[in-house]
């Protein structure tokens, strides 16, 4: 039973040092990546950048823009003129009927009509058409925001899970060599069966939570493959620690100008317009209307001039009405807005205070945890090789040392989605 034992401790002893220089390469980060290490290899940033580029939603926003921008321009105009055909008191009986020429009165005429809106309503108008230019536009800053948000989000989870699964192929390795050190026991008596027969369950349980991980990972990329296209099946770069530039403090400062208030803040611009324009309807408008009227050969041709005039009465069941209900909609317009700053500053702070007790939680992992756990596991293997401590407690003291790892490594994870949604609070250039 000794050579089995010494070859057991060899591959403990190789475990060891490999689970050590892995430990080496898993940086947790959750700011801004360094570049690839690997040729192909996707970057957050890169990630960032081809889905900004390539986004059909960006694309589609801004012809949202271009199209309010064309209205714009013609909001203040007057509406077009309209020519006027027609032909007034054609007889219908009488030796006369259906002659344009023999009756005096029988007239052909066309003329041209103008309506003239008062300034101040195409003024409203055009006022109007720039907050609604002014909306699109910070509505694009802010599918800009939600599309990072997303993309960070995902890579966050794809990144993650994909680790996970490594540390947990550590677990299952050591809990194999668990599981062979048993079976000697077994052999010799010193093992019992219920205990052989719980690392076996627990091996299948190890196996189930890498298919889980799997799982998240194949999901993310499924969801990153929306933005990035092909690029979303490369292999993903390795992170670098690194702050949240900015202070907490500043954070409501950021929130209040973020893009989708600034597009709420549009919104209650227009319904004010639509208000005003509401008020200058009890104003009335007017329009003019020139005719020429040509009759028979012998009788004379006619000139004539119209004037229009809007004549708003009953204003109680009308226009007042009318004004009442855009006052009403301004209000609305605000309410809307002052309920989404207060929910996105509440976001914000919570996913502010999901980073910091993240990244306090990971430098105690860093400090104290990890390094005492693998001092742990490193006197649990030296007491092993002087014949003054067992296989199992030995193994026990190593796979500890990897379920911390995990543990860490699921408290990046969350430091990561926090970063991804402050990807939306903060604006973007505190955050390159």
């Amino acid at each position: 039973m000794r050579l089995p034992s010494l070859r057991t401790a060899a591959r403990l002893s190789m475990s060891f040092i490999a689970g050590r220089a892995s430990s080496l390469l898993l940086v947790f980060s959750l700011c801004l990546p360094l570049a690839a290490h690997a040729v192909g290899a996707l970057t957050l940033a890169e990630a960032l950048r081809i889905a900004t580029q390539e986004s059909p939603l960006l694309s589609a926003q801004r012809s949202a823009i271009a199209a309010a921008g064309e209205m714009a321009v013609a909001a203040g105009e007057l509406p077009d003129p309209k020519l006027r055909l027609g032909l007034d008191n054609l007889p219908v009986d009488g030796a006369d009927r259906y002659s344009l020429t023999r009756d005096f009165m029988t007239m052909r005429k066309i003329g041209v009509m103008q309506e003239f809106p008062r300034a101040e309503k195409r003024e409203i108008r055009s006022r109007r058409a720039g907050h609604e230019l002014a909306r699109e536009q910070a509505a694009l800053a802010d599918v800009r925001a939600a599309l990072r948000r997303d993309v960070a989000l995902s890579w966050m989870e794809r990144y993650f899970a994909e680790r996970m699964s490594r540390i947990v192929d550590g677990q299952y390795a050591e809990a194999e060599l668990q599981l062979q050190a048993m079976q000697s026991g077994l052999r010799a008596g010193k093992t019992q069966p219920a205990d052989l027969l719980a690392l076996q369950v627990g091996l299948q349980s190890l196996l189930d939570r890498r298919a889980e991980f799997e799982k998240q990972a194949a999901r993310a990329k499924a969801l990153l493959s929306r933005w990035l296209g092909e690029a979303a099946a490369w292999p993903l770069a390795q992170l670098s620690a690194a702050p949240v530039p900015g202070r907490q403090h500043e954070l409501a400062q950021h929130v209040s100008q973020h893009p989708h208030l600034q597009t709420l803040e549009r919104q209650v611009e227009i319904a004010q317009s639509d208000a005003a324009l509401a008020k200058a309807a009890t104003q009335p408008d007017w329009g003019l209307e020139v005719a020429y009227a040509q009759r028979g050969p012998q009788y004379s041709n006619m000139l004539s001039v119209q004037v229009s005039i809007d004549l708003p009465l009953f204003q109680a069941r009308r226009q007042d009405r009318g004004i009442a209900a855009k006052l009403a909609q301004v209000e609305q317009a605000r309410a809307m807005k002052e309920d989404s700053q207060r929910q996105h500053l509440a976001e914000a702070n919570a996913a502010w205070a999901e980073w910091d007790a993240a990244t306090a939680r990971l430098k105690r992992f860093d400090d104290a945890l990890l390094p005492l756990a693998h001092e742990r596991a490193l006197l649990a293997l030296a007491a092993y090789r002087g014949g003054q401590g067992s296989l199992a407690s030995t193994l026990e003291a190593r796979r500890a040392e990897i379920e911390l790892r995990l543990q860490q490594l699921q408290l990046a994870a969350e430091q990561g989605r926090a970063y991804a949604q402050l990807l939306y609070f903060l604006p973007e250039e505190n955050l390159k």
